[in-house]
C-alpha cells in the first residue's frame, strides 16, 4: 500500500493555497481591528483617570463651600459683616478714628 491514499491533484492545492492566503488575510485584519481597539481602550482609561480626579476635585471644593456657609451662618461672620459693612459697633465700644 502507498503512503497517499488520496492523490493530491493540482487543483486541490491552488484551493489549499487560496484558502490559507483567505485565512492570513483575515487574521491580518482582526490584528489591525485588534490593536485600534487596544488604543481605543487606553485613551479611555486615561480619560476615566482624568474624570476620577476632577470628580475628587469637585468633592474637596464642595466641602470647602460647605464650611463657608456654615461659617457665614455663625454670630462671628454677622458681627464681622456688621463691623466692616455697616461700621456698626456695640454701644460701650469706643472707635478711634486717625485725624486726617
Amino acid at each position: 500500500m502507498s503512503s497517499n491514499r488520496y492523490p493530491v491533484s493540482r487543483e486541490n492545492r491552488r484551493g489549499m493555497i487560496m484558502i490559507i492566503v483567505v485565512v492570513c488575510i483575515i487574521i491580518t485584519a482582526l490584528a489591525v481591528k485588534c490593536r485600534s481597539l487596544s488604543d481605543k481602550n487606553d485613551a479611555y482609561a486615561q480619560q476615566i483617570a482624568t474624570l476620577e480626579d476632577k470628580i475628587s476635585e469637585e468633592e474637596g471644593r464642595g466641602e470647602s463651600i460647605e464650611t463657608f456657609r456654615n461659617y457665614t451662618h455663625s454670630n462671628a461672620y454677622i458681627e464681622k459683616v456688621a463691623r466692616e459693612k455697616l461700621g456698626l459697633v456695640y454701644p460701650d465700644e469706643v472707635i478711634f478714628q486717625p485725624q486726617e
